[in-house]
């Protein structure tokens, strides 16, 4: 029996097949499964079996490791999926003596959207930058259960001290208006776009509005970001990457819980006739045959004519509560122009800001 323990540096063995049936005992548990689950997973194994390797009899592979985290982690292999109620400390640590690279990059970051706090990230940023970002901060996987932190793994505490990033909505010269995203230390990132672009952008993002208004004041703003600001939005720390672990980690009890508490809202704008008929849809940018417009968040997908349902079949219902895309018509109501009529009359020909038997309604859907 081929015996090989933690910390060994792994030789090459005999030639042998690497499709072919391996016989593994696991701290005295024995596990049957291909050499390609296990080399397609784990840089370990992928090491430990290289080369044209043959079967040779009833020859084991005995690894000295804890058979219960290993059941958790073949499964994993065998599936492509892991239930985070079945991970704990001894699951993550053999994961990395393993060298599980997805399942490990996969759970830095969901371990920095639930401790919402460190180094600042681009939303862009590739997941090699953001498990970088978490080794830098946390000092790797065995550092951080040693630091306590694996509570923070299993569950996002919505009471933690994270960290916020902010965003506005802001009318400039010209009665233009703004996205800004105050990210980093460089400055914002600033996209000119209509009402329903900002915010469905925005909360594409991750922000959220933050259920009481904290308008900054023209003479704290300064000259660096000029305008008026219409909305204050935020995200928690990281929240914008959780999607990219959820492809790994089928979400917990707890994990649903928590996801309800952020619920984000998309708008769309519904143009009415006077007779009471849809001519015309401005929809978040999915929604666009476009693909210019699709790969854009503070897009606009402009759909006509409407095709029936419309509405009930993508789940866009009319608002319970009075709503973003509105209070900023209402915020500057009293200005030349509206910037809701304005974004409708960029995107439709068809529609004239004069003409009264035109009008509009906002619905949202949860996302």
């Amino acid at each position: 029996m081929a015996s090989v323990e933690m910390g060994e540096s792994v030789q090459p063995m005999a030639k042998r097949p690497r499709c072919g049936r391996v016989a593994l005992d696991v701290g005295g548990v024995k596990f049957v499964t291909s050499a390609s689950t296990l080399t397609s997973n784990s840089h370990y194994f992928a090491a430990l079996l290289s080369g044209d390797w043959a079967e040779s009899g009833d020859e084991e592979l005995y690894i000295d490791q804890d058979p219960a985290a290993f059941k958790v982690l073949l499964d994993y292999m065998r599936s492509g999926m892991i239930k985070v109620a079945k991970v704990d400390e001894n699951v993550l640590l053999l994961a990395e003596f393993l060298g599980m690279e997805t399942l490990m990059s996969a759970t830095k970051i969901r371990w920095l959207v639930n401790l919402g706090r460190g180094p600042s990230l681009s939303d862009d940023s590739s997941d090699e930058e953001i498990v970088a970002a978490f080794d830098e901060e946390y000092g790797g996987i065995n550092k951080a259960i040693g630091a306590g932190l694996f509570p923070s793994f299993l569950a996002m505490d919505l009471e933690s001290k994270c960290q916020y990033e902010v965003a506005e909505v802001a009318m400039v010269q010209g009665n233009a208006l703004v996205a800004r995203e105050f990210v980093g230390r460089e400055g914002p990132i600033e996209t000119q776009c209509g009402p329903l672009g900002a915010i469905n952008g925005l909360c594409s993002k991750g922000y959220v509005r933050t259920g009481k208004d904290e308008i900054i004041d023209d003479f704290d703003r300064g000259d660096r970001f000029p305008g008026v600001q219409l909305q204050y939005l935020r995200r928690r720390k990281y929240i914008q990457l959780l999607p990219r672990t959820e492809h790994v980690f089928a979400p917990s009890d707890e994990d649903r819980q928590v996801k309800s508490t952020l619920t984000r809202f998309q708008y769309a704008h519904f143009i009415e006739n006077n007779g009471g008929e849809v001519d015309a849809i401005l929809a978040p940018p999915e929604f666009s045959s476009d693909e210019v417009v699709r790969s854009d968040p503070f897009g606009v997908a402009v759909i006509q004519p409407v095709p029936p349902c419309w509405a009930e079949s993508n789940g866009f219902v009319k608002p319970k509560l009075y709503h973003e895309v509105h209070s900023i018509s209402d915020a500057v109501i009293e200005r030349e122009e509206c910037p809701v009529l304005k974004e409708i009359v960029e995107k439709v020909e068809s529609y004239n800001i004069l003409d009264s038997v035109y009008g509009y309604i906002i619905l949202e859907r949860e996302i």
